[in-house]
Protein backbone atom coordinates (compact mmCIF):
# COMPACT_ATOMS: atom_id res chain seq x y z
CA UNK A 1 0.00 0.00 0.00
CA UNK A 2 3.20 1.90 0.98
CA UNK A 3 5.03 1.46 -1.95
CA UNK A 4 2.10 2.16 -4.45
CA UNK A 5 1.43 5.68 -2.45
CA UNK A 6 4.84 6.50 -3.22
CA UNK A 7 3.98 6.64 -7.07
CA UNK A 8 2.60 9.81 -6.18
CA UNK A 9 5.67 11.26 -4.74
CA UNK A 10 6.24 14.12 -7.36
CA UNK A 11 2.92 15.45 -6.52
CA UNK A 12 3.53 15.63 -2.78
CA UNK A 13 7.79 14.80 -2.60
CA UNK A 14 8.90 18.32 -2.04
CA UNK A 15 6.08 19.31 0.25
CA UNK A 16 6.80 16.33 2.23
CA UNK A 17 10.40 16.45 2.52
CA UNK A 18 10.53 19.89 3.11
CA UNK A 19 7.53 19.26 5.76
CA UNK A 20 9.80 16.40 7.50
CA UNK A 21 12.87 18.73 7.60
CA UNK A 22 10.98 21.57 9.37
CA UNK A 23 8.90 18.77 11.92
CA UNK A 24 12.66 17.61 12.56
CA UNK A 25 13.58 21.04 13.30
CA UNK A 26 11.20 21.60 15.65
CA UNK A 27 12.04 18.01 17.34
CA UNK A 28 15.40 19.56 17.62
CA UNK A 29 14.25 22.87 19.46
CA UNK A 30 12.05 20.86 21.73
CA UNK A 31 15.25 18.32 22.67
CA UNK A 32 16.87 22.01 23.87
CA UNK A 33 13.74 23.08 26.06
CA UNK A 34 14.56 21.66 29.21
CA UNK A 35 17.82 23.08 29.42
CA UNK A 36 17.23 26.30 30.59
CA UNK A 37 15.63 25.03 33.56
CA UNK A 38 18.94 23.26 34.67
CA UNK A 39 20.54 26.68 34.33
CA UNK A 40 17.67 28.28 36.33
CA UNK A 41 18.11 25.36 39.33
CA UNK A 42 22.14 24.89 38.98
CA UNK A 43 23.73 28.87 38.07
CA UNK A 44 21.06 30.38 39.49
CA UNK A 45 19.22 28.87 42.96
CA UNK A 46 22.55 27.06 43.75
CA UNK A 47 25.11 29.77 42.71
CA UNK A 48 27.35 27.08 40.74
CA UNK A 49 29.22 28.23 38.27
CA UNK A 50 28.29 28.56 34.32
CA UNK A 51 30.20 27.30 31.49
CA UNK A 52 32.60 29.74 29.44
CA UNK A 53 30.37 29.17 26.49
CA UNK A 54 27.36 30.41 28.61
CA UNK A 55 28.93 33.37 30.25
CA UNK A 56 30.42 34.31 26.62
CA UNK A 57 26.99 34.27 24.99
CA UNK A 58 25.07 36.20 28.34
CA UNK A 59 27.58 38.16 30.38
CA UNK A 60 25.27 38.11 33.15
CA UNK A 61 26.54 35.03 34.33
CA UNK A 62 30.48 35.88 33.85
CA UNK A 63 29.14 39.02 36.96
CA UNK A 64 26.75 36.41 38.76
CA UNK A 65 23.82 39.05 37.86
CA UNK A 66 20.71 37.28 39.03
CA UNK A 67 18.35 39.30 37.66
CA UNK A 68 20.08 38.97 34.35
CA UNK A 69 20.75 35.32 34.28
CA UNK A 70 16.80 35.21 35.12
CA UNK A 71 16.06 37.68 32.29
CA UNK A 72 18.39 35.60 29.85
CA UNK A 73 16.82 32.11 30.99
CA UNK A 74 13.29 33.56 29.99
CA UNK A 75 14.60 34.89 26.68
CA UNK A 76 16.05 31.60 26.14
CA UNK A 77 12.62 29.64 26.44
CA UNK A 78 10.82 32.27 24.94
CA UNK A 79 13.19 31.95 21.62
CA UNK A 80 12.95 28.00 21.82
CA UNK A 81 9.10 28.06 22.19
CA UNK A 82 8.91 30.55 19.36
CA UNK A 83 11.39 28.70 16.75
CA UNK A 84 9.72 25.51 17.71
CA UNK A 85 5.93 26.39 17.03
CA UNK A 86 7.25 28.05 13.75
CA UNK A 87 8.73 24.86 12.88
CA UNK A 88 6.03 23.29 13.81
CA UNK A 89 3.39 25.26 12.14
CA UNK A 90 5.17 25.36 8.85
CA UNK A 91 5.81 21.68 8.58
CA UNK A 92 1.85 20.94 9.17
CA UNK A 93 0.94 22.87 6.68
CA UNK A 94 3.29 21.43 4.23
CA UNK A 95 2.03 17.94 5.08
CA UNK A 96 -1.19 19.04 4.89
CA UNK A 97 -0.54 20.49 1.18
CA UNK A 98 1.64 17.50 0.33
CA UNK A 99 -1.26 15.18 1.45
CA UNK A 100 -4.11 16.75 -0.06
CA UNK A 101 -2.21 16.75 -3.30
CA UNK A 102 -2.21 13.07 -3.14
CA UNK A 103 -5.54 12.69 -2.21
CA UNK A 104 -6.35 15.01 -5.08
CA UNK A 105 -4.68 12.76 -7.70
CA UNK A 106 -5.84 9.68 -5.82
CA UNK A 107 -9.82 10.63 -5.91
CA UNK A 108 -9.05 11.93 -9.86
CA UNK A 109 -7.14 8.44 -10.58
CA UNK A 110 -10.10 6.60 -8.98
CA UNK A 111 -13.25 8.25 -10.28
CA UNK A 112 -11.58 8.36 -14.12
CA UNK A 113 -11.34 4.42 -13.46
CA UNK A 114 -14.82 3.95 -12.56
CA UNK A 115 -15.83 6.15 -15.16
CA UNK A 116 -14.07 3.45 -17.21
CA UNK A 117 -15.30 0.27 -16.01
CA UNK A 118 -17.80 -1.68 -18.03
CA UNK A 119 -21.68 -1.50 -17.99
CA UNK A 120 -21.33 -5.41 -16.15
CA UNK A 121 -19.63 -3.87 -13.44
CA UNK A 122 -22.08 -0.73 -12.92
CA UNK A 123 -24.79 -3.21 -13.29
CA UNK A 124 -23.62 -5.24 -10.38
CA UNK A 125 -21.86 -2.68 -7.99
CA UNK A 126 -24.11 0.45 -5.70
CA UNK A 127 -23.17 3.29 -6.44
CA UNK A 128 -23.08 4.75 -3.08
CA UNK A 129 -20.57 2.20 -2.60
CA UNK A 130 -17.73 3.75 -5.38
CA UNK A 131 -19.33 7.08 -4.06
CA UNK A 132 -17.99 6.44 -0.37
CA UNK A 133 -14.75 4.78 -1.73
CA UNK A 134 -13.75 7.73 -3.98
CA UNK A 135 -15.15 10.71 -1.63
CA UNK A 136 -14.28 9.36 1.54
CA UNK A 137 -11.70 6.13 1.79
CA UNK A 138 -9.13 8.33 -0.60
CA UNK A 139 -8.98 10.82 2.11
CA UNK A 140 -7.10 8.11 3.88
CA UNK A 141 -3.92 9.16 2.01
CA UNK A 142 -4.22 12.15 3.62
CA UNK A 143 -4.58 11.18 7.07
CA UNK A 144 -1.33 8.55 6.18
CA UNK A 145 0.86 11.39 5.72
CA UNK A 146 0.21 13.69 7.71
CA UNK A 147 -0.76 12.00 10.90
CA UNK A 148 0.82 8.68 10.46
CA UNK A 149 4.42 7.93 8.64
CA UNK A 150 5.97 11.45 8.53
CA UNK A 151 5.19 11.99 12.49
CA UNK A 152 5.91 8.18 13.07
CA UNK A 153 9.09 8.54 11.42
CA UNK A 154 9.87 11.76 13.70
CA UNK A 155 9.31 10.38 16.49
CA UNK A 156 11.76 7.69 15.59
CA UNK A 157 14.28 10.16 15.04
CA UNK A 158 13.29 12.60 18.29
CA UNK A 159 13.23 9.16 20.81
CA UNK A 160 16.57 8.64 19.39
CA UNK A 161 18.25 11.69 20.53
CA UNK A 162 16.31 12.25 23.69
CA UNK A 163 17.52 8.45 24.56
CA UNK A 164 20.94 9.82 23.45
CA UNK A 165 20.96 12.70 25.87
CA UNK A 166 19.79 10.57 28.43
CA UNK A 167 22.39 7.93 28.40
CA UNK A 168 24.60 11.00 28.46
CA UNK A 169 23.05 12.34 31.99
CA UNK A 170 22.90 8.67 33.51
CA UNK A 171 23.34 4.96 31.85
CA UNK A 172 21.17 3.17 34.34
CA UNK A 173 18.33 5.90 34.53
CA UNK A 174 18.05 5.44 30.83
CA UNK A 175 18.43 2.01 30.43
CA UNK A 176 15.10 1.43 33.24
CA UNK A 177 13.56 4.13 30.85
CA UNK A 178 14.38 2.15 27.17
CA UNK A 179 12.98 -1.16 29.91
CA UNK A 180 9.22 -0.33 29.25
CA UNK A 181 9.94 0.03 25.31
CA UNK A 182 9.75 -4.03 24.33
CA UNK A 183 5.87 -3.27 26.39
CA UNK A 184 5.32 -1.05 24.77
CA UNK A 185 6.13 -2.45 20.50
CA UNK A 186 3.81 -5.32 21.80
CA UNK A 187 0.48 -3.31 22.62
CA UNK A 188 1.16 -1.27 19.74
CA UNK A 189 1.20 -4.98 17.44
CA UNK A 190 -1.27 -6.37 19.16
CA UNK A 191 -3.90 -3.83 18.91
CA UNK A 192 -2.96 -2.70 15.72
CA UNK A 193 -4.48 -5.65 14.14
CA UNK A 194 -7.58 -5.69 15.98
CA UNK A 195 -7.96 -1.53 15.29
CA UNK A 196 -7.66 -2.25 11.49
CA UNK A 197 -10.36 -5.39 11.43
CA UNK A 198 -12.73 -3.06 13.12
CA UNK A 199 -11.85 0.00 11.17
CA UNK A 200 -12.15 -2.20 8.14
CA UNK A 201 -15.66 -3.66 8.99
CA UNK A 202 -17.14 0.05 10.34
CA UNK A 203 -16.54 1.13 6.86
CA UNK A 204 -17.92 -1.53 4.76
CA UNK A 205 -21.41 -0.55 6.90
CA UNK A 206 -20.91 3.32 6.18
CA UNK A 207 -21.32 2.29 2.62
CA UNK A 208 -23.84 0.22 3.13
CA UNK A 209 -25.98 3.17 4.76
CA UNK A 210 -24.34 5.79 2.02
CA UNK A 211 -25.73 3.36 -0.36
CA UNK A 212 -29.31 3.04 0.97
CA UNK A 213 -29.45 6.96 1.02
CA UNK A 214 -28.49 7.39 -2.47
CA UNK A 215 -30.74 4.81 -3.67
CA UNK A 216 -33.47 6.20 -1.62
CA UNK A 217 -32.91 9.69 -3.10
CA UNK A 218 -32.17 8.60 -6.65
CA UNK A 219 -36.00 7.19 -6.56
CA UNK A 220 -37.63 9.47 -4.44
CA UNK A 221 -40.98 9.90 -6.58
CA UNK A 222 -41.39 6.18 -6.26
CA UNK A 223 -40.52 6.32 -2.22
CA UNK A 224 -43.66 9.01 -2.10
CA UNK A 225 -45.86 7.42 -4.88
CA UNK A 226 -46.00 4.12 -2.48
CA UNK A 227 -45.81 6.16 0.67
CA UNK A 228 -42.32 4.30 1.45
CA UNK A 229 -41.14 6.90 3.73
CA UNK A 230 -41.64 5.15 6.40
CA UNK A 231 -40.11 2.11 5.61
CA UNK A 232 -36.69 3.93 4.15
CA UNK A 233 -36.56 5.73 7.60
CA UNK A 234 -36.84 1.89 8.64
CA UNK A 235 -34.40 0.70 6.84
CA UNK A 236 -32.09 4.04 7.34
CA UNK A 237 -32.56 3.47 11.23
CA UNK A 238 -31.56 -0.17 11.11
CA UNK A 239 -28.14 0.33 9.25
CA UNK A 240 -27.17 3.70 11.27
CA UNK A 241 -27.81 1.47 14.25
CA UNK A 242 -25.53 -1.01 13.04
CA UNK A 243 -23.08 1.91 11.84
CA UNK A 244 -23.10 2.98 15.65
CA UNK A 245 -22.35 -0.72 16.96
CA UNK A 246 -18.99 -0.87 14.82
CA UNK A 247 -18.14 2.41 15.33
CA UNK A 248 -18.39 1.91 19.65
CA UNK A 249 -16.63 -1.63 18.91
CA UNK A 250 -13.86 -0.05 17.05
CA UNK A 251 -13.86 3.31 19.64
CA UNK A 252 -13.87 1.03 22.44
CA UNK A 253 -10.57 -1.36 20.89
CA UNK A 254 -8.78 2.70 20.34
CA UNK A 255 -9.91 3.64 24.11
CA UNK A 256 -8.20 0.56 25.46
CA UNK A 257 -5.43 1.07 23.53
CA UNK A 258 -4.94 4.37 24.29
CA UNK A 259 -5.40 3.34 28.33
CA UNK A 260 -2.67 0.83 27.99
CA UNK A 261 -0.30 2.82 26.48
CA UNK A 262 -0.71 5.41 29.13
CA UNK A 263 -0.36 2.84 32.36
CA UNK A 264 2.83 1.89 30.43
CA UNK A 265 4.19 5.44 30.38
CA UNK A 266 3.08 5.67 34.65
CA UNK A 267 4.60 2.49 35.30
CA UNK A 268 7.80 3.45 33.44
CA UNK A 269 7.75 7.00 34.71
CA UNK A 270 7.58 5.61 38.51
CA UNK A 271 10.46 3.07 38.05
CA UNK A 272 12.78 6.75 37.06
CA UNK A 273 11.56 8.54 39.31
CA UNK A 274 12.58 6.51 42.51
CA UNK A 275 15.68 5.64 40.66
CA UNK A 276 16.44 8.93 40.01
CA UNK A 277 15.73 10.32 43.07
CA UNK A 278 18.06 7.51 44.64
CA UNK A 279 20.52 8.60 42.70
CA UNK A 280 20.29 12.72 43.65
CA UNK A 281 20.06 11.68 47.32
CA UNK A 282 23.21 9.86 47.31
CA UNK A 283 24.55 12.60 45.66
CA UNK A 284 25.39 11.03 42.08
CA UNK A 285 23.29 13.96 40.31
CA UNK A 286 22.58 17.50 40.67
CA UNK A 287 19.35 18.52 41.30
CA UNK A 288 19.47 20.42 37.84
CA UNK A 289 20.26 17.10 36.32
CA UNK A 290 17.21 15.27 37.74
CA UNK A 291 14.73 17.69 36.88
CA UNK A 292 16.61 17.83 33.36
CA UNK A 293 16.10 14.06 33.10
CA UNK A 294 12.58 14.51 34.64
CA UNK A 295 11.67 16.48 31.75
CA UNK A 296 13.23 14.45 28.80
CA UNK A 297 11.58 11.22 30.67
CA UNK A 298 8.08 13.52 29.99
CA UNK A 299 9.81 14.16 26.33
CA UNK A 300 10.52 10.40 25.51
CA UNK A 301 6.54 9.60 26.21
CA UNK A 302 5.64 12.09 23.85
CA UNK A 303 7.24 10.77 20.56
CA UNK A 304 6.04 7.16 21.55
CA UNK A 305 2.62 8.55 22.22
CA UNK A 306 3.26 10.00 19.04
CA UNK A 307 4.28 6.93 17.34
CA UNK A 308 1.36 4.59 18.96
CA UNK A 309 -1.49 7.49 17.41
CA UNK A 310 0.59 7.22 14.27
CA UNK A 311 0.18 3.33 14.27
CA UNK A 312 -3.68 3.89 15.53
CA UNK A 313 -4.25 6.00 11.96
CA UNK A 314 -1.76 3.91 10.06
CA UNK A 315 -4.38 0.56 10.49
CA UNK A 316 -7.61 2.91 10.51
CA UNK A 317 -6.08 4.23 6.73
CA UNK A 318 -4.91 1.02 5.78
CA UNK A 319 -8.34 -0.69 5.98
CA UNK A 320 -9.53 2.66 3.83
CA UNK A 321 -7.17 2.55 1.18
CA UNK A 322 -6.99 -1.25 0.76
CA UNK A 323 -10.80 -0.34 0.13
CA UNK A 324 -9.44 2.24 -2.88
CA UNK A 325 -7.06 -0.05 -4.38
CA UNK A 326 -9.70 -2.65 -4.60
CA UNK A 327 -11.04 -0.88 -6.94
CA UNK A 328 -8.75 0.77 -8.69
CA UNK A 329 -7.74 -2.77 -8.94
CA UNK A 330 -10.77 -3.42 -10.46
CA UNK A 331 -10.46 -4.86 -14.21
CA UNK A 332 -11.69 -2.74 -16.86
CA UNK A 333 -12.85 -5.46 -19.34
CA UNK A 334 -14.11 -3.77 -22.09
CA UNK A 335 -10.94 -1.51 -23.28
CA UNK A 336 -8.50 -0.52 -26.03
CA UNK A 337 -6.40 -3.33 -27.87
CA UNK A 338 -2.96 -2.46 -28.62
CA UNK A 339 -2.72 -0.83 -32.40
CA UNK A 340 -6.36 0.28 -31.62
CA UNK A 341 -7.49 1.63 -35.31
CA UNK A 342 -9.84 4.75 -35.77
CA UNK A 343 -10.01 5.57 -39.37
CA UNK A 344 -10.35 8.48 -41.24
CA UNK A 345 -13.65 7.56 -42.75
CA UNK A 346 -16.64 5.93 -41.92
CA UNK A 347 -19.70 4.72 -44.08
CA UNK A 348 -21.87 3.19 -41.14
CA UNK A 349 -22.41 -0.25 -42.33
CA UNK A 350 -23.17 -2.08 -39.33
CA UNK A 351 -22.90 -6.20 -39.30
CA UNK A 352 -23.61 -8.81 -36.24
CA UNK A 353 -22.21 -12.44 -36.73
CA UNK A 354 -22.85 -15.11 -35.33
CA UNK A 355 -23.12 -12.94 -32.04
CA UNK A 356 -24.09 -14.28 -28.49
CA UNK A 357 -24.02 -12.69 -25.11
CA UNK A 358 -24.82 -13.34 -21.71
CA UNK A 359 -24.22 -10.98 -18.41
CA UNK A 360 -23.64 -14.07 -16.84
CA UNK A 361 -22.59 -17.23 -17.96
CA UNK A 362 -25.46 -19.45 -17.38
CA UNK A 363 -27.71 -16.81 -18.37
CA UNK A 364 -27.58 -16.15 -22.74
CA UNK A 365 -29.59 -12.82 -23.82
CA UNK A 366 -28.68 -12.90 -27.33
CA UNK A 367 -28.25 -16.11 -29.37
CA UNK A 368 -26.63 -16.69 -32.63
CA UNK A 369 -27.70 -13.01 -33.99
CA UNK A 370 -26.73 -12.28 -37.76
CA UNK A 371 -27.37 -8.84 -38.87
CA UNK A 372 -26.85 -6.54 -41.82
CA UNK A 373 -27.37 -2.90 -41.93
CA UNK A 374 -26.50 -1.00 -44.90
CA UNK A 375 -25.26 2.72 -44.75
CA UNK A 376 -27.84 5.50 -44.23
CA UNK A 377 -30.41 2.25 -43.29
CA UNK A 378 -33.03 2.58 -40.73
CA UNK A 379 -33.79 -0.54 -38.97
CA UNK A 380 -36.24 -0.98 -36.12
CA UNK A 381 -36.22 -3.73 -33.53
CA UNK A 382 -39.33 -4.97 -32.10
CA UNK A 383 -40.44 -7.67 -29.41
CA UNK A 384 -41.15 -8.56 -25.92
CA UNK A 385 -39.37 -6.84 -22.83
CA UNK A 386 -36.47 -8.88 -21.81
CA UNK A 387 -35.87 -9.81 -25.56
CA UNK A 388 -32.35 -8.52 -26.55
CA UNK A 389 -33.14 -5.09 -28.03
CA UNK A 390 -31.21 -2.83 -25.37
CA UNK A 391 -28.57 -5.31 -25.39
CA UNK A 392 -27.93 -5.37 -28.96
CA UNK A 393 -27.90 -2.05 -29.38
CA UNK A 394 -25.51 -1.58 -26.25
CA UNK A 395 -23.73 -4.34 -28.51
CA UNK A 396 -23.36 -1.53 -31.11
CA UNK A 397 -21.81 1.19 -28.61
CA UNK A 398 -19.70 -1.42 -27.35
CA UNK A 399 -21.06 -1.30 -23.81
CA UNK A 400 -20.15 -5.17 -23.83
CA UNK A 401 -18.32 -7.58 -25.55
CA UNK A 402 -19.83 -10.51 -27.04
CA UNK A 403 -19.58 -13.50 -25.69
CA UNK A 404 -19.02 -15.07 -28.87
CA UNK A 405 -18.82 -13.71 -32.38
CA UNK A 406 -18.01 -10.36 -33.85
CA UNK A 407 -19.68 -7.04 -34.36
CA UNK A 408 -18.15 -5.09 -37.24
CA UNK A 409 -18.23 -1.44 -38.05
CA UNK A 410 -17.46 -0.89 -42.03
CA UNK A 411 -16.30 -4.73 -41.93
CA UNK A 412 -13.99 -3.85 -38.87
CA UNK A 413 -14.02 -6.16 -35.30
CA UNK A 414 -14.95 -2.95 -33.22
CA UNK A 415 -12.74 -4.40 -30.58
CA UNK A 416 -9.87 -3.47 -32.77
CA UNK A 417 -11.28 0.36 -32.89
CA UNK A 418 -10.59 2.93 -30.83
CA UNK A 419 -13.47 3.10 -27.78
CA UNK A 420 -12.98 6.60 -27.72
CA UNK A 421 -13.16 6.48 -31.43
CA UNK A 422 -16.08 4.54 -31.75
CA UNK A 423 -18.57 6.41 -29.02
CA UNK A 424 -17.90 9.44 -31.15
CA UNK A 425 -19.44 7.60 -34.29
CA UNK A 426 -22.76 7.12 -32.30
CA UNK A 427 -25.34 9.57 -31.34
CA UNK A 428 -28.02 7.88 -29.01
CA UNK A 429 -31.67 9.05 -27.74
CA UNK A 430 -33.27 6.98 -24.81
CA UNK A 431 -36.18 6.59 -22.97
CA UNK A 432 -35.40 8.89 -20.52
CA UNK A 433 -33.23 11.68 -21.52
CA UNK A 434 -30.03 11.95 -19.21
CA UNK A 435 -29.94 15.52 -18.53
CA UNK A 436 -26.86 17.41 -16.10
CA UNK A 437 -27.50 19.34 -13.39
CA UNK A 438 -25.49 22.28 -15.64
CA UNK A 439 -26.67 24.84 -18.52
CA UNK A 440 -29.22 24.36 -20.58
CA UNK A 441 -26.11 25.10 -23.43
CA UNK A 442 -23.92 22.42 -21.85
CA UNK A 443 -25.97 19.70 -21.87
CA UNK A 444 -26.78 20.42 -25.93
CA UNK A 445 -22.72 20.13 -25.91
CA UNK A 446 -22.06 17.07 -24.43
CA UNK A 447 -20.94 15.20 -27.06
CA UNK A 448 -18.79 18.39 -28.53
CA UNK A 449 -17.89 20.78 -25.16
CA UNK A 450 -15.90 22.78 -27.25
CA UNK A 451 -18.46 23.65 -30.02
CA UNK A 452 -20.16 27.86 -30.63
CA UNK A 453 -23.33 29.27 -28.86
CA UNK A 454 -24.08 29.36 -32.50
CA UNK A 455 -24.01 25.91 -33.23
CA UNK A 456 -25.95 25.18 -30.19
CA UNK A 457 -28.69 27.23 -30.96
CA UNK A 458 -28.69 25.88 -34.40
CA UNK A 459 -29.23 22.47 -32.94
CA UNK A 460 -32.02 23.30 -30.72
CA UNK A 461 -33.68 24.71 -33.67
CA UNK A 462 -33.35 21.77 -35.98
CA UNK A 463 -35.05 19.66 -32.83
CA UNK A 464 -37.58 22.47 -32.44
CA UNK A 465 -36.16 23.11 -29.03
CA UNK A 466 -35.26 26.85 -29.37
CA UNK A 467 -38.43 28.45 -28.84
CA UNK A 468 -38.93 26.56 -25.36
CA UNK A 469 -35.59 27.34 -24.18
CA UNK A 470 -35.84 31.08 -24.96
CA UNK A 471 -38.61 31.20 -23.19
CA UNK A 472 -36.76 30.42 -19.79
CA UNK A 473 -35.68 33.03 -17.49
CA UNK A 474 -32.69 32.39 -18.46
CA UNK A 475 -32.22 31.03 -22.06
CA UNK A 476 -29.58 28.84 -22.88
CA UNK A 477 -27.48 29.50 -19.58
CA UNK A 478 -30.95 28.57 -17.79
CA UNK A 479 -29.31 25.93 -15.23
CA UNK A 480 -31.09 22.69 -15.25
CA UNK A 481 -32.55 20.74 -11.54
CA UNK A 482 -30.71 17.30 -11.22
CA UNK A 483 -31.70 15.12 -14.04
CA UNK A 484 -33.53 18.15 -15.63
CA UNK A 485 -36.59 17.43 -13.27
CA UNK A 486 -37.71 21.23 -14.23
CA UNK A 487 -38.91 20.26 -17.43
CA UNK A 488 -41.53 18.44 -19.06
CA UNK A 489 -40.88 15.13 -20.71
CA UNK A 490 -41.53 16.62 -24.02
CA UNK A 491 -38.69 19.28 -23.61
CA UNK A 492 -35.99 16.51 -22.48
CA UNK A 493 -36.42 14.93 -25.01
CA UNK A 494 -36.24 17.53 -27.24
CA UNK A 495 -33.12 18.29 -25.47
CA UNK A 496 -31.78 14.95 -26.05
CA UNK A 497 -32.34 15.14 -29.85
CA UNK A 498 -30.61 18.46 -30.24
CA UNK A 499 -27.59 16.91 -28.58
CA UNK A 500 -27.65 14.26 -31.03
CA UNK A 501 -27.93 17.10 -33.63
CA UNK A 502 -24.94 18.56 -32.83
CA UNK A 503 -22.83 15.56 -32.68
CA UNK A 504 -23.80 14.38 -35.81
CA UNK A 505 -22.57 11.41 -35.59
CA UNK A 506 -23.18 8.79 -39.05
CA UNK A 507 -24.98 6.07 -36.49
CA UNK A 508 -27.51 7.11 -34.64
CA UNK A 509 -29.57 4.17 -31.52
CA UNK A 510 -33.09 5.58 -30.38
CA UNK A 511 -33.93 3.64 -27.49
CA UNK A 512 -37.90 4.03 -27.51
CA UNK A 513 -37.46 7.70 -27.43
CA UNK A 514 -41.04 8.39 -27.33
CA UNK A 515 -42.71 5.28 -25.71
CA UNK A 516 -43.24 7.81 -22.42
CA UNK A 517 -44.56 10.60 -24.35
CA UNK A 518 -48.26 11.37 -24.81
CA UNK A 519 -48.94 10.99 -28.31
CA UNK A 520 -49.47 14.67 -28.90
CA UNK A 521 -46.42 15.27 -28.20
CA UNK A 522 -44.79 12.42 -29.64
CA UNK A 523 -46.53 13.47 -32.70
CA UNK A 524 -44.40 17.12 -32.28
CA UNK A 525 -40.62 14.92 -31.74
CA UNK A 526 -41.81 12.37 -34.65
CA UNK A 527 -40.58 15.70 -36.83
CA UNK A 528 -37.77 16.28 -35.10
CA UNK A 529 -36.85 12.51 -35.30
CA UNK A 530 -37.32 12.33 -39.24
CA UNK A 531 -34.82 15.01 -39.68
CA UNK A 532 -32.04 13.06 -37.14
CA UNK A 533 -32.32 10.18 -39.20
CA UNK A 534 -31.60 11.40 -42.86
CA UNK A 535 -28.35 10.27 -44.11
CA UNK A 536 -27.50 8.05 -40.77
CA UNK A 537 -27.51 4.68 -40.49
CA UNK A 538 -30.04 3.91 -37.81
CA UNK A 539 -30.73 1.55 -34.95
CA UNK A 540 -34.49 2.13 -33.57
CA UNK A 541 -35.98 0.49 -30.48
CA UNK A 542 -39.65 0.41 -30.27
CA UNK A 543 -42.53 -0.20 -28.87
CA UNK A 544 -44.84 2.21 -31.23
CA UNK A 545 -45.56 1.69 -34.35
CA UNK A 546 -45.52 5.79 -35.00
CA UNK A 547 -41.61 5.09 -34.55
CA UNK A 548 -41.37 3.13 -37.12
CA UNK A 549 -42.74 4.83 -39.69
CA UNK A 550 -39.18 5.26 -41.66
CA UNK A 551 -38.04 1.91 -41.22
CA UNK A 552 -36.79 -0.01 -43.78
CA UNK A 553 -36.30 -3.23 -42.11
CA UNK A 554 -38.28 -4.51 -39.17
CA UNK A 555 -36.24 -7.09 -37.02
CA UNK A 556 -38.84 -9.03 -34.42
CA UNK A 557 -37.05 -10.42 -31.31
CA UNK A 558 -37.56 -12.94 -28.69
CA UNK A 559 -36.07 -15.22 -26.61
CA UNK A 560 -32.55 -13.48 -28.02
CA UNK A 561 -33.48 -14.58 -31.20
CA UNK A 562 -34.06 -12.89 -34.53
CA UNK A 563 -37.75 -14.87 -35.27
CA UNK A 564 -38.65 -12.69 -38.11
CA UNK A 565 -37.64 -9.84 -40.38
CA UNK A 566 -38.61 -7.93 -43.12
CA UNK A 567 -40.58 -4.58 -44.43
CA UNK A 568 -42.69 -2.84 -41.91
CA UNK A 569 -45.78 -3.08 -44.43
CA UNK A 570 -44.65 -6.81 -45.69
CA UNK A 571 -44.31 -7.94 -42.10
CA UNK A 572 -48.30 -6.18 -41.10
CA UNK A 573 -49.78 -7.52 -44.58
CA UNK A 574 -49.52 -11.64 -43.30
CA UNK A 575 -50.06 -13.32 -40.22
CA UNK A 576 -46.98 -12.27 -38.91
CA UNK A 577 -45.65 -12.27 -35.33
CA UNK A 578 -44.75 -8.54 -35.65
CA UNK A 579 -48.34 -8.18 -36.56
CA UNK A 580 -49.92 -10.02 -33.72
CA UNK A 581 -47.13 -8.09 -31.11
CA UNK A 582 -48.38 -4.78 -32.64
CA UNK A 583 -52.21 -5.65 -32.36
CA UNK A 584 -52.41 -6.28 -28.63
CA UNK A 585 -49.82 -3.59 -27.74
CA UNK A 586 -52.70 -1.80 -29.84
CA UNK A 587 -55.37 -2.76 -27.71
CA UNK A 588 -53.55 -2.24 -24.43
CA UNK A 589 -53.62 1.12 -25.15
CA UNK A 590 -56.54 3.64 -25.71
CA UNK A 591 -59.05 3.07 -28.79
CA UNK A 592 -57.94 6.38 -30.47
CA UNK A 593 -54.19 6.04 -29.74
CA UNK A 594 -54.52 2.14 -31.51
CA UNK A 595 -56.60 4.02 -34.35
CA UNK A 596 -54.22 6.70 -35.04
CA UNK A 597 -51.27 4.13 -35.35
CA UNK A 598 -52.75 1.82 -37.14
Amino acid sequence: MIRRLLAYRRLAGRDAACGALLLLTASAFELLQPWPIKGLVDYVFSKRPAPDWLARIWPAFARHDASGEVLGICLAILLLAVLHRLAATASQFLLVRAGWSVVHQLRCDVGDHVHRLSLSYHDRSKVGDSLYRIAYDTHAAQSLLTNALIPMATAAATLAGIVLIMLRLDVWLALATVAIMPVFWRLIHRFGQSIERHSQRYHEQETRLVSAVQESLSSIRIVKAFTQEPAVAAAFDELGQGSRAMNQRLAAVQLLFSASIGLTMAAGTALVVWLGSQAALAGRLSVGDILVFLAYLGMIYQPLNSFSQGMNVYHLAKAQLQRVFELLDTPIDVADRPGALQPAEVRGRLELRDVEFGYSPDRAVLRGINLTIEPGQVVGLVGRTGGGKSTLAALLLRFFDPTSGQVLLDGRDLRDLKLAWLRRQVSVVLQDAVLFSTTIAENIAVGRPATSREEIEEAARQAQADEFIRALPDGYDTLLGERGVNLSGGQRQRLAIARAFLKDAPILVLDEPTSALDSQTEACLLESLERLMRGRTTVIIAHRMSTLARADLVLVLDGGRIVEQGGREELLSRDSAFRRFYRSHANSRRPDAALAET
